[in-house]
């Protein structure tokens, strides 16, 4: 294990014993939570057409370290380093700190999830299918950033008025890997969210960025955007629907794409089924869609099985993935 995995683990270890022993009453609220994803994979996309993997094992601190409206996150994935490779090791997943300006302002400041849309905030262990859609990757490449946001709540009982999010960062975090060298990233965020009943969502979202970098020894700036709009709706009884369009610049080339996932949980059942197809267009002659249906067991409180298989077509190369995936949650008590 490198140097760096020790010292993020180790940091880890010493704040929530720090926490556990400063007896503080702020202390008391935080919260040890986490979950555990395993794996098999069957899939014809790939020459190795099967796999077992510890997908995500993640450990998660988070509460209030004051009594005066500041809180912490932290939060590692253990799953990497089961990989059978030169690159396994223990992901930051969250490093930040948020602090309630006043009832309905706050800020956060540090490493997380960029605030964008909503599959790409959506919980890995609450979501159905294993993984996000695509088009969410292609524009928001690593899933994270670094950076200041500001959000506004409105009080409870202001029907109609949406919650606003502006942020400043260092962009998303894999659009570095776009250079041979990278110089320097800013993205600026913006959107708009509106409740709705049985906490559905519906929003707006915005961001721009400017990268810069050298590419084959060439000075190259990009000024990419994207947009996107996106609503979750939970139904009173069985069904749930959620769907998202994204439009905008990659790497200065006009790309956008939309997914749509149904959910349905019939009454007295431990099972949920769903569907979902998502496709994205890159310019090229050829699209890439994706059709994926599956099933979710929930095994007791804190376990769930879930069966899934999917149909690709990647830009008129056709594949399929099968696969199964027991997850396990440890919330605190």
């Amino acid at each position: 294990m490198r140097t760096t995995q020790v010292v993020c683990l180790a940091a880890l270890v010493a704040v929530c014993c720090l926490c556990v022993a400063g007896g503080a009453s702020a202390a008391g609220d935080l919260k040890i939570e986490g979950y555990t994803q395993f794996r098999y994979v069957d899939t014809s996309l790939t020459d190795d057409d099967y796999d077992f993997d510890v997908k995500r094992s993640r450990i998660r601190l988070s509460g209030p370290v004051n009594d005066t409206g500041t809180e912490i996150v932290l939060q590692v994935d253990l799953g990497p380093l089961d990989d059978n490779d030169d690159d396994d090791n223990i992901d930051l997943v969250d490093a930040y700190i948020s602090h309630a300006l006043n009832p309905e302002w706050k800020l956060r400041a540090g490493f997380s999830t960029p605030m964008f849309g909503f599959d790409g905030g959506y919980s890995n262990a609450k979501r159905l299918p294993f993984e996000r859609a695509l088009v969410t990757g292609m524009f928001l490449p690593g899933l994270k950033d670094a950076g200041l946001y500001a959000t506004y709540s409105p009080k409870s009982g202001s029907a109609g008025t949406p919650s606003v999010i502006l942020g400043i960062t260092n962009d998303v975090e894999d659009t570095a890997d776009w250079f041979d060298e990278h110089d320097e990233s800013m993205a600026f965020v913006g959107g708009l969210r509106w409740a709705l009943p049985n906490n559905g969502q519906a929003g707006l979202s915005y961001m721009s960025s400017n990268r810069e970098g050298t590419i084959g020894g060439l000075a190259t700036e990009w000024d990419d955007h994207v947009w996107g709009a996106h609503v979750r709706y939970n139904s009173n009884s069985n069904f749930a629907f959620q769907g998202e369009y994204m439009d905008g610049d990659r790497q200065e080339v006009g790309v956008r794409g939309w997914y749509g996932l149904l959910e349905l949980k019939p009454s007295n059942s431990d099972a949920a089924v769903f569907y979902r197809y998502d496709t994205f267009d890159d310019g090229d002659a050829d699209d890439y869609g994706r059709h994926t249906v599956g099933v979710a067991m929930e095994v007791g409180s804190q376990s769930r099985v879930t069966l899934q298989y999917e149909d690709i077509d990647n830009e008129g190369v056709d594949g399929s993935n099968f696969g199964i995936q027991w997850q396990v949650s440890y919330p605190a008590q």
